[in-house]
């Protein structure tokens, strides 16, 4: 107790101790006080922060309405107390900023609103709102200018929306009509496609007879062919036969003429009948040889003539060429007038082209059956010929009967001989020239055979075509049949539906309070757990905490603590005297800045006793901190102390939540005491942390103390034990 009254004494007599004794508990609140009433509540005061506003926009129109968003952005701002608003010329407002009259420079450009106006086109071009600040005069005033632009920001928005909306709404009060109208097209369309479907039936059944017709004309054309081939052998071997006629006529109408020249001879000599009556004999059988194969030319040259089609199947075949081209013609133009798809014209006009081939190699094919008809059973043809021939040879046979039997009796009968020679003579030139036209028309019939091959040859080409091409226009056409059944349900649900839409359409009805939800669907309802009045709130924990620590370095800097006033008895004693003169000035400066901050400043706190209890704690864990430093290192323990005091600053979570500070600072908030007194004061005046936290802050805080007592006790113990004084400072 000596100690401890010994430095009590020193105190109470000494004047200026006195007063550090009584000024001391004042520090933290000195401290803490000013800088708390100076941020007190600066974001309520930004109506005194001058912004400077230029409206350089000029006003357009946007489906008929004129958009001044640059007016009414200034009406919204005259309203506006959030800034100090100065609404200046642009040389004002640049001349303004430079000077340091305003903080920043709000520029409406000339095409705000044409830029608005723009929503509706293919490139749509953004407003531009320009501001420019300095954050180099002060950075928390861009803070604040920044939350002003995203505050006009979204109230422009909210005007153009709102604008955008009533045009929209406007776009489809004319979308119903049109709706309407598109129903009453669709019904058009659908009555359309009946006429489609009723066109394509007729369609389809005409292309089905032109497939059955084709396919009758081909089975024609297949049994021509085929005849085409018999008769060309027919007429190849005709050719031979009449060729070997025509040179056993020549030497048979040689024989006459010579016998006519030796018939004078005959006459006068009389050693010559024997030898003629033989020839005569010999000739008479050549002549009937003759006469039977001049008959069976004659008979082939016939059935030649009946293997060719009558002129009625020709005829038949022409008309049948007509009616086909008549039908794809007719077929075209249904095609043409329906509608019918692309692919189906597309088609017929491939069936078209053809029978546009084909049809001329027929009529050709047809002429050629026509030309050997005439060269065969015409005036002068081969039928003719042949029977002129056949004549001539029954003439020649019957008068070399006659010169037969009259040889017999030359003697007696030899005028007569040579009455019948003369009249084989006339006759053989009839013979020959008969010959010779029968040789020159089957050679004429042979040359045009091989035209008349290939053209029935093309014409059956031609008609397998035709067939294949009207059978599959048949099956297009059921299947375009098909898909115009499809189209017309489809043409008939499109004009319910779009007569239902223009209904729906018609019965929408806007306000301005649909127009005020599509602008603001989402009305943000902040649920707080507990209030912050302002932003001195905010800071009074690292701040009080802060005013604290300033009050104990205070104590410990001005104190003479290292000093004793009688030799220590005992290390308790010599503790016990120190700890007296910290525990009184470091509750005393808690209490009194508690008192007035809670009092004078106005400071809420939701539980006193905790704020009072932390406060308390906190002065007690600074103070022994702080003389436990100093009585055991002097000077640069004081110097420690202010390099602890920045560290717990910027670790603590005072004015940022730790979580955005460094790896450093996140690493030693734990381990520092000002975390847990900012943790407790925060508790204390808002109840927003758990009472958990606040009974975690007061252990650590009382563990503190009880550390920094006994490291305290016992480095004096041990100075104690060993007889040692603590050396003063200069």
């Amino acid at each position: 107790m000596n100690m401890l009254k010994g430095e009590w004494k020193k105190v109470l007599n000494n004047r200026m101790l006195i007063l550090m004794m009584i000024a001391i508990p004042f520090i933290p609140i000195i401290y803490a006080g000013i800088i708390l009433s100076a941020y007190w509540d600066p974001f309520g005061s930004t109506s005194n922060l001058p912004v400077a506003v230029v409206n350089l926009d000029e006003p357009s129109e946007m489906e008929g309405k004129t958009l001044a968003i640059g007016d009414e952005l200034v009406n919204y701002l005259k309203e506006n107390d959030s800034l100090k608003w100065y609404f200046v010329s642009q040389e004002e407002a640049q001349a303004g900023f430079e000077d340091g009259d305003y903080y920043m420079v709000i520029t409406i450009p000339k095409d705000f609103s044409k830029s608005a106006s723009t929503v509706m086109e293919d490139h749509p071009e953004k407003m531009s709102l320009s501001y420019e600040v300095n954050p180099g005069r002060n950075f928390f005033s861009v803070t604040i200018s920044e939350q002003a632009m995203n505050r006009i920001n979204q109230e422009i928005s909210k005007t153009v929306t709102e604008e955008y909306t009533r045009v929209i709404f406007s776009q489809i009060s004319d979308m119903g009509e049109g709706f309407a109208e598109a129903a009453d097209g669709a019904v058009q369309i659908n009555d359309g496609v009946e006429q489609l479907q009723a066109g394509n039936r007729e369609i389809t059944e005409n292309l089905s007879k032109l497939a059955s017709s084709i396919l009758t004309f081909k089975n024609g054309v297949d049994t021509i062919q085929v005849g085409v081939g018999s008769f060309i052998e027919g007429a190849n071997e005709l050719y031979s036969g009449a060729s070997q006629l025509n040179e056993g006529i020549t030497q048979y109408t040689d024989g006459i003429e010579q016998l006519h020249e030796k018939s004078v001879v005959l006459i006068d000599e009389e050693n010559g009948v024997p030898k003629l009556a033989q020839g005569q004999q010999t000739l008479n059988s050549a002549l009937n040889e003759l006469a039977t194969g001049s008959q069976n030319l004659t008979n082939g040259l016939n059935q030649l003539n009946q293997q060719l089609p009558s002129q009625s199947e020709i005829t038949q075949l022409t008309e049948g060429l007509s009616s086909i081209q008549q039908a794809i013609n007719q077929l075209q133009q249904a095609a043409s007038q329906s509608g019918a798809s692309p692919e189906l014209i597309a088609q017929i006009n491939t069936l078209t082209a053809v029978v546009n081939q084909v049809q001329p190699k027929a009529i050709g094919a047809i002429g050629g059956y026509q030309t050997i008809s005439q060269v065969l059973a015409g005036d002068n043809g081969m039928i003719q010929g042949s029977e002129k021939l056949a004549a001539g040879m029954n003439q020649a046979v019957s008068g070399s009967d006659v010169l037969t039997s009259a040889t017999a009796n030359l003697n007696n009968q030899l005028p007569q001989l040579v009455g019948a020679i003369d009249q084989l003579d006339s006759k053989s030139s009839d013979l020959k020239d008969g010959s010779a036209q029968l040789v020159q028309g089957i050679d004429t019939l042979s040359s045009k055979l091989p035209v008349l091959k290939n053209g029935v040859s093309q014409l059956a080409d031609g008609a397998t075509q035709l067939h294949d091409g009207a059978s599959k226009l048949t099956e297009g056409s059921s299947e375009l049949g098909e898909g115009i059944l499809t189209l017309h349900d489809g043409t008939g649900e499109l004009a319910e539906k779009l007569a239902e839409g223009a209904d729906t359409v018609e019965s929408i009805q806007t306000t301005d309070e649909n127009y005020d939800m599509l602008v603001s669907p989402v009305t943000l309802k902040e649920a707080k757990t507990n209030e912050v009045p302002n932003y001195g709130h905010a800071l009074a924990p690292m701040f009080i905490s802060l005013g604290l620590y300033i009050g104990a370095l205070a104590f410990n800097m001005i104190f003479p603590l290292r000093e004793t006033t009688t030799s220590p008895t005992s290390g308790l004693a010599w503790w016990i005297s120190k700890f007296s003169l910290g525990v009184v000035p470091a509750v005393a400066g808690a209490l009194i800045l508690d008192t007035i901050v809670r009092y004078g400043m106005g400071l809420e706190v939701q539980n006193i006793g905790q704020f009072v209890l932390i406060s308390v704690l906190a002065s007690l864990t600074y103070m022994f901190f702080l003389m436990l430093l100093v009585i055991l290192l002097g000077n640069p323990g004081r110097f420690i102390a202010m390099i602890l005091l920045v560290l717990q600053l910027g670790s603590s979570g005072g004015m940022f939540p730790i979580a955005l500070q460094n790896d450093f600072f996140h690493a030693i908030n734990p381990y520092m005491p000002m975390t847990y007194v900012i943790y407790g004061l925060r508790e204390a005046m808002t109840g927003s942390l758990g009472n958990d936290l606040f009974i975690r802050s007061v252990l650590m805080l009382v563990g503190c103390i009880v550390i920094f007592n006994a490291l305290l006790f016992l480095f004096l113990h041990v100075k104690n034990k060993r007889g040692q004084q603590i050396a003063t400072e200069n």
